[in-house]
């Protein structure tokens, strides 16, 4: 648990917060949307264009083995960070998007998936674990199945077993919900289907998990597991993929282009081992550099005090809306659940709400948050979405909510 003086040290580091905005202090509940940047990346970017900026990979120069040294230096951090096995088994990407995108190219061009095989997701997707496998799942022939939820908006382990066939061949799913921040078990879910298949591929998207519960690929015996950087308080335009060595190497290459190979002919092309196959061109050098020392910060701050402290955050907001009749609260009895939370009032609009609050510089979100297909399910027009990370703060809810109740008394 941090003590009062380590979050103003926290916050001290997020230069944003000494905006304001429409005259009000900004009181930031929109981090799972993207999180603010702490001092080490924003003065390591200036660092590197000052001193180090030089592609990667290519010559014998100091700037560009530097460069290169810190590349590896910020994948091996990764490898740690996660519990992978290797540093080779961490690919730097776009961001979580395209890692998924990354991986069903790659089944797309092997001989894994045949007419009528079986994808599986869950009710709780965000639409970029959605779309790329509907897009597969035509272009293959193959059957896209939905794991139900639960009345905990949690994914119904009844309805997993049940889905399960032995045509299923991969099984990609949240470690959290960006809607409700449920947390899914997902080692009872691994055990399940290992249980049924030991060979049914298994993705676990991380990009709301990453900052904030500790991160273990090899407890949680996944294949793959994506993020983006942008959600732990790191650059925008870079995000990670972890994948299993033994899967990776049966993968053919992602893209085509240079430091993806061997060696070339006009005739042939022989392609380099991982995970430098998957990363073709030049990568986000600075982003990944400025990473590096993202992690260090985070690891230095400890994402167990981290993941402490929000649980305090988010049952202490929990407790508030519970008495509160107006207040329409999702995944209220959920007890697994990370610091993401969604909620109605009765009888006003989402949108109208959200905008009443951005005039007391509050930043929420609502609407859908890209998961149309849960919306319907429930049948509402979105939810407002608050989103704690490490440097919010008691006073910001206690303020955040005497606006709310003055906003509520104000449109009802």
């Amino acid at each position: 648990m941090f003590t009062k003086k380590e979050i103003i040290n926290i916050r001290n580091q997020f230069p944003i917060f000494s905006k304001k905005i429409n005259g009000y202090p900004l009181i930031y509940f929109d981090n799972s949307s993207t999180t603010q940047k702490p001092k080490c990346l924003i003065n390591k970017n200036k660092y590197y264009y000052y001193n180090l900026n030089s592609n990667v990979y290519r010559n014998n120069c100091y700037l560009s083995n530097k460069s290169t040294f810190y590349i590896e230096k910020c994948r091996n951090i990764i490898k740690n960070f996660i519990n992978a096995n290797s540093k080779k088994e961490i690919i730097f990407t776009k961001g979580t998007t395209e890692s998924i995108n990354l991986i069903c190219n790659c089944l797309n061009n092997i001989n894994i998936l045949k007419k009528n095989d079986e994808i599986i997701i869950s009710l709780l997707e965000h639409h970029s674990n959605i779309i790329p496998w509907q897009y597969l799942c035509k272009k293959k022939k193959l059957i896209l199945k939905i794991i139900n939820i639960n009345k905990k908006y949690n994914i119904s382990l009844k309805s997993l077993k049940n889905i399960i066939s032995n045509k299923t061949k991969i099984i990609s799913i949240t470690h959290i919900s960006n809607v409700f921040g449920t947390i899914l078990p997902i080692k009872k879910i691994v055990e399940i289907i290992r249980n049924k298949n030991k060979n049914i591929i298994i993705i676990l998207d991380g990009a709301q998990s990453i900052s904030h519960i500790p991160i273990n690929v090899k407890s949680l015996n996944i294949d793959f597991y994506a993020f983006s950087t942008h959600k732990i308080y790191g650059p925008y335009g870079l995000g990670i993929l972890y994948g299993k060595k033994k899967i990776l190497n049966q993968f053919p290459p992602y893209q085509l282009g240079g430091s993806m190979i061997k060696s070339v002919t006009l005739n042939k092309t022989i392609y380099t081992d991982l995970p430098k196959k998957f990363e073709a061109g030049t990568p986000n050098i600075c982003s990944i550099f400025c990473f590096l020392y993202v992690i260090k910060y985070i690891n230095k701050i400890n994402i167990y005090n981290i993941n402490i402290y929000e649980k305090k955050l988010i049952n202490f907001i929990k407790n508030l809306f519970l008495k509160n009749k107006n207040i329409i609260l999702y995944g209220k009895n959920n007890i697994h659940s990370s610091s993401i939370l969604s909620f109605n009032i009765k009888n006003i609009n989402n949108f109208d709400i959200g905008c009443m609050l951005n005039k007391y510089g509050i930043c929420v979100r609502t609407g859908y948050h890209c998961s149309h297909p849960l919306m319907k399910y429930l049948n509402i027009n979105g939810t407002i979405r608050i989103s704690f990370g490490m440097y919010n703060t008691i006073e910001e809810i206690d303020k955040f909510y005497f606006f709310l109740l003055k906003i509520i008394k104000l449109l009802k």
